[in-house]
Parts: structure tokens; C-alpha cells; sequence
């Protein structure tokens, strides 16, 4: 929660000085897939089955898709309010964990994701959410659906993988070929300064932040690992409004401390 909370902040500061979304991608990809592969020859050595590469490929369009609409909802949004969007999306991951994967349904954990829900719904009345682009926001909820697709991939993953890192490896290969893909489609090549500190930062806080997640679903349940991991904006907006000087009122304070309760009672489950 911690890592990817504070990767989601350097997204909106890439996007602010004006980092161009395919280079951006090019640079972040190349370090994850780095770094990834170092963690797994040093764990379990690389071991990718065939249940490997078909959920790595199926996650690895749909965390693209996702990523690639979020950074450009970030051109003309605020990081605290699309992302308090974007993570709603373990609402459909947990429901269809519940439905498909037949996990349980105990009071606590409905009250934590309720609780969930409701801090971010309180970010949506925020009066801030008037000055966002509307395609800003349609933006944030479509990359919404798709990130609880990868989610709800990553947990049919863990449950048939071989070991995390190697599944993490391929699923980082196809994200790095569709990289290129998007870069050669696109046409644009230029690379400022700036692109070389927060674009490898990004690679590395999701590289851990990311294996930390496949772990701990292999380990826990969608419908309880999922919420708290997606409260990273807790993360974000603190780090927004100290860094990127956005602005905080009493519904984001609400919004916060609503969502820290909510982790604690998802916590509580165990």
C-alpha cells in the first residue's frame, strides 16, 4: 500500500513538469523488468510455466490498459481525487472474488469495505471534484474497471503460478513489449531530463510495491488483501499535499480517517 501510494504520487509529478506518457512508460517498464528479474534470479530462479505466460499476457494488457488511461487522466486531474476514483475498483475485484473464488463473507469484512467506500465516496463531494475535466474523470473510471480485472487476474495467478517472481517476470515481458508497441505506434521519442529520476523511481516503488501484492494474495483473500492494498491513496493524497501543494479540506481529513479505520478493521479480520 505504502510503495504503490507513494509510485502513484510520482505518476501526477511526471505527468505536472510534462514528461511525455510514452517515454515515461519506456523508462518505468525497463526498470521494474530490471529489477524484477535481479529479485528472481536471487529467489527462486526463473521457473515460468504455461499457466504463467497465459495470466501474465491476460494481466499484462489489462495493467497496461489501466496505467496507460491513468496517467492520462492525471494531465488534467488531481492525483488525491482520481486516484480515490481509480482505487475503487476493489469493490468489483473483492465482489468477484466472493462470487467466483467462493471466499467468505464474515460481518467484518463487509463493514471494512463499507467503510472503505463511504472515505472515498466522501473525496467524491469534495467541492474540488467541480474543477476536474470531466474526461479526467471518465478517464480514472475506466482505468477503475480495468485495474479490478488485473486484480481479480492476479489472485487466478497466485492461485496456479509457480512462484511469484517468475510469474512477475513474465507478466513484466509483456508489459515491456507493449510498452515498445505504444512507443513505435506512437511516434514520440523525446526524452527530457527529468523523465532519467522519476520514471525509474516509479519502476522501482511498483516493482516491490507489486510483488508485495502477488504475494500476499497467494497467501490471503482478494476480498480483504485487495481493499487495503487499494487504500493507498491514503498514501497519495498525504504525499500530494505536502509535495504537489493540492488542496485539503474537511472532507479529505473525513475521507482519511474513515480510511484508516476501514484498514484496521479489514486488518481485524484475521
Amino acid at each position: 500500500m505504502t510503495l504503490i501510494g507513494a509510485g502513484d504520487v510520482i505518476n501526477k509529478v511526471a505527468r505536472k513538469v510534462g514528461i511525455p506518457i510514452a517515454s515515461y512508460l519506456l523508462i518505468q517498464s525497463s526498470v521494474f523488468f530490471c529489477i524484477i528479474i535481479i529479485i528472481t534470479l536471487l529467489s527462486t530462479g526463473i521457473n515460468i510455466t504455461l499457466n504463467d505466460i497465459l495470466y501474465s499476457l491476460i494481466g499484462a494488457i489489462f495493467s497496461f490498459a489501466a496505467f496507460t488511461l491513468m496517467l492520462h487522466s492525471l494531465t488534467h486531474g488531481y492525483a488525491s481525487i482520481n486516484y480515490a476514483i481509480f482505487r475503487l475498483s476493489f469493490i468489483f475485484s473483492s465482489a468477484a472474488a466472493i462470487i467466483f473464488l467462493n471466499e467468505s463473507l464474515r460481518s467484518t469484512k463487509i463493514l471494512g469495505i463499507i467503510i472503505a467506500i463511504i472515505s472515498i465516496l466522501i473525496f467524491f463531494h469534495t467541492p474540488a471534484i467541480q474543477t476536474i475535466s470531466k474526461r479526467a474523470v471518465i478517464l480514472a473510471a475506466i482505468a477503475m474497471a480495468l485495474a479490478a480485472c488485473y486484480q481479480f487476474i492476479l489472485k487466478l495467478a497466485a492461485l496456479h503460478n509457480s512462484s511469484s517472481p517468475s510469474f512477475l517476470l513474465a507478466m513484466s515481458i509483456f508489459f515491456t513489449s507493449m510498452v515498445i508497441l505504444y512507443n513505435i505506434v506512437s511516434g514520440k521519442f523525446s526524452m527530457p531530463r527529468k523523465t532519467f529520476i522519476y520514471a525509474p523511481l516509479n519502476g522501482l516503488l511498483m516493482s516491490f510495491g507489486t510483488l508485495a501484492l502477488i504475494i500476499a494474495l497467494s497467501k490471503g483473500e482478494v476480498s480483504i488483501t485487495v481493499p487495503i492494498i487499494q487504500l493507498s491513496f491514503l498514501i497519495t493524497v498525504t504525499l500530494s499535499v505536502v509535495f504537489l501543494k493540492e488542496n485539503i479540506n474537511i472532507y479529505n481529513i473525513i475521507g482519511i480517517i474513515c480510511a484508516a479505520v476501514a484498514i484496521i478493521v479489514l486488518g481485524w479480520v484475521y
